[in-house]
């Protein structure tokens, strides 16, 4: 296939969704043939495609759809994660119902609680889906509004030209998986949720009941808001992750930032007094005596070991994201979307 209108097809199919893109590049191509009518000069071939016009709007014309708050190429994306916080939403739901259910399994008054008990798991469930998918969709529609690069702006504002057209990547960076992402983001809201919103979860429990709390609630609750906007950095980030779908510089850098971030706010909970329920720390003594094992003599030590393996983890996981946001995955040079077969791929 000629290169001038391999870019074109390119040009127009990075707009579409990624399952969209082979069928339009197909379609796409075998309009152009038609319309050259055999005659593959180059002056024939600059003539059609400035004739079909700006690949862009080409774009929004197989997409069906002009205005809109989160577009077609975003759009299979932003579904996949409202799937995930509903799946999380309803797994947290359950998780409320069952722990109250067995807290309450002494009590013989627990089927007159029952309604009760079921009313806070439906509602746990319809607020945090209400809350992260508006969040969600936020992100979405910002990433929207600013994905559009200047080559938009210009065809929106001139006539189309063929010399306006870009070079097709010869290379890319690493794929992302969107697996990966996916179980990132469901372990993600469920522990903000668990761990800021019902700290009283974690806990040893003791012949069915809620015994002994791990974390100092009040504790918890004091630093809410800082633990809430790691959350939300993270949530951010796996969005992004998940519209990119490759490793870029700014992937990179931005997931840097984020374990940077993460550190410092694990560092100042981890470090805070009273972190730990006084029950709990009472429970363990008791226990860890028995093996010669002093819990509050050596609680400062095990934190500490907490924070160096924490602090080495982040900078492994800080080089990594730079190494795969800058470092061009090699066993993909020279794929430049699909060539000839597969034109419309990215």
């Amino acid at each position: 296939m000629n290169s001038t209108i391999e870019k074109y097809i390119y040009a127009v199919t990075k707009y579409l969704p990624e399952k969209d893109r082979e069928d339009v590049a197909r379609e796409l191509s075998a309009n152009i043939e038609d319309m050259l009518e055999g005659d593959r000069s180059e002056d024939n071939i600059r003539r059609v495609l400035e004739e079909m016009g700006s690949p862009y709007e080409l774009a929004i014309e197989y997409s069906g759809k002009d205005r809109y708050l989160i577009g077609p190429v975003l759009y299979p994306i932003y579904l996949e994660v409202l799937k995930i916080i509903a799946i999380v939403a309803v797994v947290i739901g359950a998780i409320t119902f069952a722990v109250d259910m067995i807290f309450k399994s002494n009590n013989l008054d627990r089927l007159w609680d029952l309604p009760h008990i079921l009313g806070t798991g439906i509602g746990n469930t319809i607020s945090i889906l209400m809350g992260f998918f508006f969040w969600v969709t936020v992100i979405f529609a910002i990433v929207e509004r600013n994905r559009f690069d200047e080559a938009i702006l210009k065809e929106s504002k001139e006539k189309f030209k063929v010399s306006d057209l870009k070079d097709i990547p010869q290379t890319t960076t690493k794929k992302i998986s969107k697996v990966e992402m996916g179980f990132a983001l469901f372990f993600t809201i469920l522990f903000l949720w668990i761990f800021v919103f019902r700290s009283d979860l974690l806990a040893i429990y003791i012949n069915g009941n809620r015994a002994y709390p791990i974390f100092n609630s009040d504790t918890i609750r004091s630093f809410r808001v800082l633990i809430l906007l790691a959350g939300g950095f993270s949530l951010v980030l796996t969005s992004l992750k998940m519209i990119f779908g490759r490793w870029n510089p700014f992937l990179g850098i931005l997931a840097s930032i984020y374990a940077m971030v993460n550190l410092a706010v694990f560092i100042i909970v981890a470090t805070s007094d009273k972190l730990f329920n006084a029950e709990f720390l009472k429970f363990v003594d008791e226990h860890a005596r028995t093996e010669g094992f002093n819990i509050y003599a050596n609680l400062d030590r095990i934190i500490l070991g907490i924070l160096i393996f924490s602090a080495v983890a982040t900078l492994i996981e800080i080089g990594t994201s730079l190494y795969n946001g800058f470092r061009p995955d090699k066993s993909l040079k020279g794929i430049t979307g699909g060539k000839s077969k597969k034109t419309g791929e990215s």
